[in-house]
């Protein structure tokens, strides 16, 4: 919701003449379209990656908490670099209003794959880097990694989708914002492990294995059901 919220409606209350109509897991409607409305989000969701990943870099020892940074950094920074990959593969999306216009189209589409392939993969790199830190400190046993990260991968992916699925706006969301963030932007985290093994060298201080926390599984819990039964069919924002 970061990229919703913080990005497209903070961008919407700053913008005259485009007012936020309806919030759901899937979209920030809006009244007109524009085009820095439609680009905050990306923008949004990079900014926050960066200072998360640089606050989680700075946290001693790891532990859940900096887990949890460290995978909130990871989304957003592969889900707002991801988009114009996206948008320039299917000219849909977010940055599709962006570039809307410009000629000739589809040199603008390459320019955005472009960069949008280099920051994406500069993405997984600084990810996996902050990882690998903590790796060669001792403070995440190698081992774990793997578990970390794919688990992550897979229950998010399985999260969004159900989000999107519940949407009222249109069924092919399920698709193109549910599976396509879910799994599809979030495809990075899988070369994750492979990176901090070989940055570790294929061996690593020993070190405790992350256990689970029922605190933390009672608050993922709780978020997953405000997104999916709250957020899913979307909430209005104008009388």
């Amino acid at each position: 919701m970061i990229h919703e919220v913080l990005g497209h409606g903070v961008a919407c209350a700053l913008t005259p003449g485009v007012k936020a109509l309806s919030l759901s897991t899937v979209a920030l409607q809006t009244s007109a379209s524009n085009r820095f409305v439609a680009s905050a989000g990306s923008i949004v969701n990079v900014a926050v990656g960066v200072v998360l990943l640089a606050l989680v870099g700075r946290r001693q020892p790891f532990g859940l908490t900096g887990y949890f940074l460290w995978l909130l950094a990871t989304l957003n920074l592969l889900n707002g670099t991801g988009y114009l990959l996206f948008s320039s593969i299917l000219n849909i999306g977010d940055w599709a209003v962006v570039i809307e216009g410009g000629r000739p189209h589809w040199l603008w589409r390459t320019i955005m794959g472009v960069v949008g392939i280099a920051a994406y993969a500069r993405s997984v790199s600084l990810s996996a880097t902050t990882l690998g830190g903590f790796v060669r400190s001792g403070q995440l046993a190698l081992g774990d990694v793997r578990r970390l990260v794919i688990v992550a991968y897979i229950a998010g992916g399985l999260l969004l989708v159900a989000g999107a699925a519940r949407n009222s706006i249109d069924p092919s969301l399920v698709l193109t914002s549910g599976a396509s963030s879910g799994f599809g932007a979030m495809m990075g985290m899988l070369f994750v492990p492979g990176i901090v093994h070989g940055l570790a060298g294929g061996s690593a201080p020993a070190a405790a294995v992350l256990r689970t926390s029922f605190r933390w599984v009672i608050a993922g819990a709780l978020t997953a059901f405000v997104f999916i039964a709250i957020l899913g069919p979307g909430i209005p924002l104008t009388k």
